[in-house]
């Protein structure tokens, strides 16, 4: 059993970001998935909230760990709905060069309130779904390099580069709305009989 896409993606994220490099994450689809199967080699070289799970968390986080370790690669990963309680931020990765590299994977929605919403609620949505900017286009108007990855194989080589960068970099990964597997069955398995 996998959690898709969601296991791809990490599973990229972990063979492009050095040993050494420091992966923070936040509530999100991604971020659940992370805390069962992204490995780590280095004590506090994975930076969570834990399950206080607060939206923003992410790239706010990633920015102080960039500042306390300049010489290391940083990796935020996001969901749209998480990145966008701190967007404003990217005015200051970008006034200071804080080289963290902000992967959003933007499925248009509070992710898992949608899938609690119609699966424990009888598909009666309310405020689940978003409508969000263009990632891309602003970052580029905070002056911010971004781009944009559809497939694992993508960010692999969109994520090289922005490492290789070495300055602020969002990557928007587009996720289609509602198509996420769930991560709960491994983070709360049934029970055994």
């Amino acid at each position: 059993t996998s959690v898709q896409p969601q296991e791809g993606y990490l599973r990229v994220i972990r063979d492009v970001l050095p040993r050494d490099g420091f992966f923070v994450e936040e509530v999100s689809q991604v971020g659940f998935t992370a805390r069962m199967c992204f490995p780590v080699y280095a004590a506090r070289h994975y930076v969570t909230c834990g399950y206080q799970d607060n939206l923003g968390f992410g790239f706010n986080t990633a920015l102080g760990v960039k500042v306390a370790n300049p010489d290391k690669a940083v990796v935020s990963v996001s969901g749209d709905g998480g990145f966008m309680f701190g967007v404003q931020e990217l005015a200051t990765a970008k006034q200071f060069g804080i080289a963290v590299v902000a992967i959003v994977f933007n499925n248009q929605a509070y992710g898992n309130v949608r899938r609690d919403q119609q699966t424990v609620y009888g598909n009666r949505l309310l405020g689940a779904d978003l409508e969000n900017p263009d990632f891309v286009a602003l970052a580029k108007s905070f002056g911010v390099m971004a781009m944009k990855a559809d497939s694992p194989e993508e960010l692999r080589g969109k994520l090289a580069e922005a490492l290789d960068a070495n300055e602020p970099v969002v990557i928007e990964v587009s996720i289609p709305r509602g198509s996420d597997s769930s991560p709960w069955p491994f983070i709360h398995p049934a029970p055994l009989s």
